[in-house]
This record gives structure tokens, C-alpha cells and sequence, in this order.
């Protein structure tokens, strides 16, 4: 996750094309994907390898498994499509959008 939206962020460093992007939904992806999904597969982590020793449980390995591909999967597809919608000019903050941007 941090990857990716560290790839994204390699685009916005260009003064350019940050321009361009700028308070489009480009940026927006690029926020979610670096700050909230990098941290919270981080804290996850932790939890699932803390959870043992904190309560002297251990956890069903074919759930954790099954929550991390659902979790993986639905953070992708929510903000992935993010990236493009912002490329074609998607502006994140607007009453109204353009006709051109209609589906």
C-alpha cells in the first residue's frame, strides 16, 4: 500500500503535473494509500502479532488470511480507480462537475 501510493507520490513531485493534479481525486488516492492504508496494514500487523502474547490466544490462521485478501482487495478497488478518475480532472470539491466528466 505505502508502495503504491509512494509511486504516486513520485508523480505528484513534479511541479508540473502537480499543478495539473492538484485538489483533483489524484491526490486524494494518493493521501488514502500512503497515510491511512499504510498505517492501518501497519497496526494490524501489530495487533495480529501482539495478540498472542498480549491475551495467550492465537488466531485462526484461514481467517486472518481471509481478512486480509477481502481487506486488500476492497481498499484496492475503492481507491485505486481514484488514481485514474483524478487523471482524467475529477476535481474532489464541486457542486456541479462538468458534462464531459459524466459517465
Amino acid at each position: 500500500m505505502f508502495t503504491l501510493g509512494g509511486l504516486s507520490g513520485v508523480v505528484l513531485s513534479h511541479a508540473a503535473v502537480d499543478t495539473l493534479l492538484h485538489d483533483t481525486y489524484y491526490v486524494v488516492a494518493h493521501f488514502h494509500y500512503v497515510l491511512r492504508m499504510g498505517a492501518v496494514f501497519g497496526i494490524f500487523t501489530g495487533v495480529t502479532l501482539w495478540w498472542r502474547f498480549l491475551f495467550g490466544l492465537t488466531l485462526n490462521k484461514l481467517l486472518m488470511s481471509v481478512f486480509f485478501w477481502m481487506f486488500f482487495l476492497g481498499v484496492n478497488l475503492t481507491f485505486f480507480p481514484m488514481h485514474f478518475a483524478g487523471l482524467q480532472g475529477f476535481v474532489r470539491k464541486s457542486v456541479d462537475y462538468p458534462d464531459h466528466l459524466a459517465v
